[in-house]
């Protein structure tokens, strides 16, 4: 088997572009792919596919089929995986690796769901499946040799984070309070606290604590499949802990709920709970806006995790939009590390890196040329055409 040892791949980058330029699409994108290879199998009869969203702004691309594929390495091998699906069906579907410089087929599968193996694949090849069902799908329910590794990678090495509401974000603290808590022995817990202490927080530390039934309040008249339910969803309670003083002397300290902390906290435990993770397993770790709330010191340090061969040992990988010009630094990325989305007249997204264009390699600070619009991927704002109306 072909080492990709030798593979020197970026461990980050990082996409601009203007407001409904197609950053947040492009990684939308990713999101629905990884939820399809871990969900399809789930998918009833004739049921639509959920992630199917074809371009609207093309009558021709309308109801067109949707493309996808995926360079990854999983398990020290490379994969290159495809995807065409409409609304109803996978088209085609096919998963190639490299077990010596050139590609080999695992399998392919066409319209009518037929499927072909190559010579390396091992493992069942009777596969009851409907139209709307991935073959890489059915690796998350059958032990199938040739398929484990690379539905592992999307199922456990893949986090896609792009939402932004209330309930998501309540959803993903809960759901990381939760590991924070299986991981109560490990070095992640340690590194938790590092991270906190260093980013000038005020925490001192912090207590997870599994409640008890009794404290929810749950109605009576609630049945007790609910109740364990919700008790499970809700299971640890985060604490922060402060000094507390009398004057400029330390007397003790206080316990804080963790939604007590300000937006900005709550984000770097969050977020860089996801990043210590992704760390420690080698994953690929996608994200719409890191900085939101985030200092950007704060940013550039989760940041900077990554570059750090010493904190990445397993090369882990971070994706991400942002806003923040003042991240367009020569000394934290290289050009091809920084992503532009420009969106055409017709409504099509072009992502392109910053390294396309020739001649800036001693231009500092970029950022000024970004804003100037030198590379594209800003808003075209005529403030002259503003003419605001206001009733007398």
């Amino acid at each position: 088997m072909e080492s990709t040892a030798n593979l020197n791949l970026l461990k980050s980058t990082i996409i601009y572009g203007a407001n409904a330029s197609g950053k947040s699409s492009f990684l939308k994108a990713f999101s629905a792919l990884r939820y399809l290879v871990v969900e399809s199998i789930d998918f009833k009869l004739d049921e639509e596919i959920p992630t199917y969203e074809p371009f609207k702004l093309d009558d021709e691309s309308r109801e067109a089929p949707i493309e996808f594929e995926i360079d990854f390495i999983a398990n020290k091998v490379r994969y290159t995986y495809k995807v065409i699906f409409d609304k109803k069906a996978f088209l085609y579907e096919s998963l190639v690796f490299y077990p010596k410089k050139q590609p080999a087929k695992l399998f392919v599968r066409e319209i009518g769901g037929k499927i072909s193996y190559g010579e390396y694949y091992s493992g069942s090849k009777k596969h009851e499946l409907f139209d709307n069902q991935l073959v890489l799908s059915k690796a998350g329910s059958t032990a199938i040799e040739s398929l484990i590794a690379p539905y592992r990678y999307f199922s456990k090495y893949f986090y896609v984070h792009i939402i932004h509401d209330t309930h998501y974000d309540q959803a993903v603290i809960r759901s990381f309070t939760n590991f924070w808590a299986e991981k109560k022995d490990s070095s992640f817990r340690k590194n938790m606290h590092k991270l906190i202490k260093i980013a000038d927080t005020g925490i001192t530390d912090f207590t997870l604590r599994e409640r008890n039934l009794d404290e929810f309040g749950l109605p009576e008249d609630m049945s007790e499949e609910e109740k364990k339910e919700i008790a499970e969803k809700y299971k640890y309670s985060v604490k922060t802990i402060h000094k507390t003083y009398q004057g400029k002397n330390c007397i003790g300290q206080m316990n804080f709920d963790l939604n007590e902390e300000s937006t900005g906290t709550i984000k770097l435990m969050v977020v860089g709970g996801l990043i210590l993770d992704a760390l420690e397993d080698g994953s690929t770790m996608i994200i719409d806006e890191l900085d939101k709330s985030l200092h950007p010191l704060l940013t550039r340090m989760l940041i900077q995790l990554f570059h750090s061969e010493k904190n990445n040992p397993k090369g882990a990988q971070l994706i991400f939009a942002t806003h923040d010009v003042s991240l367009i630094d020569v000394d934290l990325f290289r050009r091809d590390q920084i992503g532009l989305t420009e969106k055409d007249e017709y409504g099509c997204t072009e992502i392109y890196p910053l390294s396309d264009y020739t001649g800036i390699s001693k231009v500092k600070p970029l950022e000024n040329w970004y804003l100037r619009g030198r590379f594209g991927g800003i808003p075209v704002i005529n403030d002259y055409e503003l003419d605001l109306e206001f009733d007398q």
